[in-house]
Parts: structure tokens; sequence; C-alpha cells
């Protein structure tokens, strides 16, 4: 289930856009009227069970992307609105494999002249991301066009031979057996449309523009020993396909590589470069073998694995010139917990955007919920007499 990216130029013929009051992020949707994004059909009965209020299939998928948009706005901070043009259309599925989604800048830039309290580019004749650029120049430096694409693969609900009848999940919580979470694809994809990603053509080596971008300067292939600014075109094609010699040396990311148990070498962590180039997903996303020693793997890994979490993204983030990201201190293939059990002795509970207590007997000593959204209390939720059961939430503690 690979997720390459693209960079888009869309137009918008049909677009809904939804507001989110006083938000970083603003979706404009493009499907056409009873499609995609807009669709009438049923909502999916699973989303809706476990909290998506939907009462169509479009919008459970108009909360889902909104949900994620959320969730990136409080890691990010500008003072310029980024546009984000959301599409559900064909792409490609079979039984055995799909691409879930798609989505990169529809614009970049390089040497703009910043407005008041903004400032100009790090790197002279070096390219930006469009959401990158407008927020480090405090301005929409065109304000005629959206600053991501994404598209995301509607045969996952509509056609049988992808994926053998896999549905897209629109709910927060873990994705049930037979389903993919929307969610956290949805946050994917706009990671790559904030900048995680690359405009060098990686088959050819060649730049954009003739000009660097800000994410290659800290590539470094690791056998030549050269970063990719460095490199000729043919140089950069073949570190592309440089398996674990192609390192991230950004040094936000090299400061935090200690909790790491996988895809770590020479103080650096590894991209994704196969042998046999993958165009959307080689160098644009971290090599699959980053893991903790709890067994998460990156968001930003090319494939979906179920266990996913921003161990070093914010920090990349960080590196090219985005703001402090808040600590890493939940897993988010867990943002949803389900608890039908009985406790003993002290517990914390901590999920990322809700913890849900279905049933639950917490008794015998103290018990916190800490969820960045809600905490949820099902009927048949008893605290014993004599025990403390304690409620935070905080939209800080994210992934």
């Amino acid at each position: 289930m690979t997720r390459p990216h693209l960079i888009l130029t869309l137009a918008c013929l049909f677009c809904v856009s939804s507001a989110m009051a006083d938000s970083v992020f603003s979706p404009v949707y493009l499907d056409g009227a009873l499609e995609g994004f807009n669709s009438n059909d049923a909502p999916h009965a699973a989303s809706t069970a476990d909290g998506n209020p939907g009462t169509t299939l479009g919008e459970q998928r108009r909360w889902a992307f909104e949900r994620a948009l959320e969730y990136w706005e409080l890691r990010l901070d500008s003072n310029v609105v980024i546009e984000v043009a959301a599409e559900m259309n064909d792409l490609s599925c079979s039984f055995s494999g799909a691409v879930l989604g798609s989505a990169g800048p529809d614009w970049a830039y390089a040497d703009w002249v910043p407005s008041a309290g903004g400032s100009s580019p790090a790197f002279a004749n070096t390219v930006y991301p469009s959401a990158l650029a407008n927020r480090l120049a405090n301005r929409d430096l065109d304000v005629d066009y959206p600053d991501i694409g994404a598209t995301f693969n509607k045969q996952i609900d509509e056609s049988d031979g992808c994926l053998f009848q896999t549905s897209w999940y629109y709910a927060l919580g873990e994705a049930p057996s037979g389903t993919i979470s929307f969610f956290a694809t949805a946050l994917h994809e706009i990671g790559h449309g904030i900048g995680f990603l690359t405009f060098v053509d990686k088959a050819s080596g060649s730049r954009l523009w003739e000009m660097d971008d800000i994410y290659m300067k800290f590539l470094l292939d690791h056998s030549t020993g050269k970063l990719w600014p460095d490199m000729t075109d043919s140089e950069r094609a073949a570190s592309a396909t440089d398996p674990s010699d192609l390192h991230w040396v950004g040094p936000n990311v090299m400061a935090a590589l200690g909790p790491l148990t996988g895809g770590v070498s020479d103080g650096h962590a590894h991209m994704y470069a196969p042998e046999t180039l993958e165009g959307g997903s080689s160098v644009s996303h971290w090599d699959t073998a980053i893991e903790d020693s709890n067994g998460n793997h990156e968001l930003m890994e090319p494939s979906a694995t179920g266990s996913e979490k921003l161990l070093i993204t914010g920090e990349l983030l960080q590196d090219i010139g985005w703001n402090d990201v808040p600590a890493n201190d939940c897993n988010f293939a867990s943002y949803r917990l389900t608890l039908s059990s009985l406790y003993s002795g002290t517990n914390e509970h901590n999920a990322c955007v809700s913890v849900t207590y279905d049933g639950a007997l917490i008794y015998e000593g103290d018990t916190t919920a800490t969820a960045g959204r809600e905490v949820v209390l099902k009927n048949g939720f008893t605290v014993e007499q004599g025990a403390t059961f304690r409620v935070q939430t905080d939209p800080n503690i994210g992934l």
C-alpha cells in the first residue's frame, strides 16, 4: 500500500470550501456534485459507531480529512493560511496493492521578498514548497492558487477488486480488520504537502529551475561522502538508488536519533532509496527500517504499517525551516484506545486523539486518562469506590 507524492497543479472546477475558523489550514474540495468528498452515499457504519458524525459518506470523508488538517495545525505555526485542494479519484489498485493517496505542493518559490515580520529564505537560489515559503515570507506569495494538492483513492471504497474488498475507515480509531485509516493516510499526504519531499527529478538527477531545493540540502550519500547540492545530476540519480547510504544530516534530526533502534548509522537517519527507483516514493520518505524500541515506524515511511508515529519527522520539518514541534509522546496507532478489562493499581491511559472506555471497570487505585482531543466514557463504565479517576485533554500532545 504505497503512498507516493505528486507535485500537482489543480484547477477548481467544482469547489466546496469548508471553513475552519481561525485555522492555519483551509480545505477546498474539488470533487463534482455527489462524488468523492461530496458523495451522498450511506455513511460507513463502523466509522459512525466510532465517532465520525457524518450522515453521508462525503460528510464522513470531509470530517476525517479536516481532523488530519487540525492535527497538523497543532504542530505548525504560520500567519498565512495554507489552502489544501483535495479530491478523490481512481488511483492504481489491485487485489494485492494500491496507491492510497498522493499529495504535494502546488507551487514552489525561491528568493522572495518578505512582508513586514517575514524573512528572506535562509538559502538564496533555493526552492521552497509553497506553504513553507509563505510562512517564512509572512505573506501569500500567490493568492490565486492552493498551496497543496491532495488526491485519495476512491476505489478502496468502491471496487471489490481493490485490496480484496478493503474499505476506508473514517473515524479516528485504530482501523478495524479489512479497513485502512483515512485519517492516518491524510496525515501522511499532508506531510508531503508541507515539505517532506524533494523537487529533484530522481530518474535524471536534474533540479527544478536548476536550483537546489531546501530538502535536498540535507541529503548525504554516505558511500561518496557528498551532499546532494555538491553532486552532478548523474551522481544524484545514482544516489537515489543507493540503499542504506542515502542519509538525512539535518541538525535537528541528528540530535533526536537516540530513541531509534533501526534505520540509523553514523549518527544519520536513512532515507528510502531502493535499488529500483520508485517514482514518487524514493528519497521523499524515510527508510522502512526506521523504528523505535516499541516497534513503532515513522509516519513518513513509503507504506502504511499500522504502527506509525512521528519519530523524527517533526525534526526534519525544523531542519527545512518550520517551527519547533511539540514532543512526540503518544503512539498514533493507539489514538483511539478501547478498554474492556479490569484494572488495578495505578494506571495511565494516553492517546493522541481520544481515549474511549467501553464498559471498563477501574478499581483499586488511581487512573489518569490523557488525550489530545477527548475522553469518552461509554455505557457500563464504572469506578470502584475509593479509586480516583482523572481526565485531562491537551491538544499539544499529538504525534
